[in-house]
């Protein structure tokens, strides 16, 4: 169900799927990655709701049905519109789990309202800042956008598949190059910038809370090495490994549902 309300005077948009019970709920907060919107979880929030989980997914600034805030969209930004969605459903703590850029929100979430947390994915993301590389390429990215440059909006898209596996997913393609389009110049550049802005939040893993690593082992987008690294310092942590790219909510999405099914049960509700 497609939800609305204002946040420092900017519309938020956000989907719900599942009933609420009366009182408390087991709430799962799923947060896009960049230039997607809610749509990308539609697989995963239907299966989690079956198994009787609430699940919300907002869009993001400046994503999808939600407004543009300001010329950086930085991560606690981000992670203040994800805790503005749990109070307007008088939702005190939900597992949140963030696929790309929505898992720096997650961390940035996770650091900012410990108290709200009952869970941390990280699906193809880690709390690290950028690397070297990642850093030159949002910079390049940005001089583009500064120049006029907007075609190559969703060009990326494609990539973001493990070889061979975008072509199974025309319509997602599309709908994921249109997404890109519709946000405009100004909207990825703010993103970008929030991005090349983050701090580290390596801190993040000191929460008592179980951890979820969904990873691809052909995902061009990450570092496979430092993420798995990663998977060793929280306390507690669960681990999937896929032989898919960036995009396993569609290349591997049986599997990633289920995954997440069996590690919503060790979460500290």
């Amino acid at each position: 169900m497609d939800r609305y309300f204002q946040f420092q005077n900017r519309k938020v948009h956000y989907v719900a799927e599942g009933l609420r019970p009366e009182g408390s709920c087991r709430a799962v907060l799923l947060l896009h990655g960049f230039t997607e919107a809610a749509f990308v979880w539609e697989s995963l929030s239907r299966a989690l709701a079956a198994e009787g989980y609430y699940v919300l997914c907002p869009d993001l600034a400046g994503h999808g049905g939600t407004e543009s805030f300001s010329e950086v969209h930085g991560m606690d930004l981000q992670a203040a519109i994800a805790r503005a969605v749990l109070e307007q459903e008088g939702i005190g703590k939900a597992v949140v789990i963030g696929h790309s850029m929505g898992g720096y929100v997650a961390a940035a979430f996770a650091c900012l309202y410990p108290e709200s947390v009952a869970g941390v994915g990280f699906f193809h993301s880690n709390p690290a800042s950028d690397t070297p590389q990642g850093r030159e390429n949002r910079l390049r990215t940005l001089k583009l956008l500064q120049a006029g440059h907007t075609s190559f909006l969703g060009d990326f898209v494609s990539g973001l598949f493990a070889p061979g596996n975008a072509e199974a997913f025309p319509q997602v393609v599309e709908a994921l190059r249109v997404s890109a389009k519709e946000m405009g110049a100004e909207a990825v550049a703010a993103a970008q910038r929030g991005m090349l802005e983050r701090a580290s939040r390596l801190q993040v893993y000191d929460l008592p809370v179980p951890f979820l690593f969904i990873i691809g082992k052909r995902d061009s987008k990450a570092d496979l090495a430092k993420v798995m690294a990663q998977t060793l310092l929280p306390a507690e942590a669960y681990v999937q490994l896929l032989p898919c790219g960036h995009m396993g909510m569609y290349e591997c999405a049986s599997q990633t549902e289920a995954f997440i099914a069996g590690y919503l049960k060790a979460a500290a509700w």
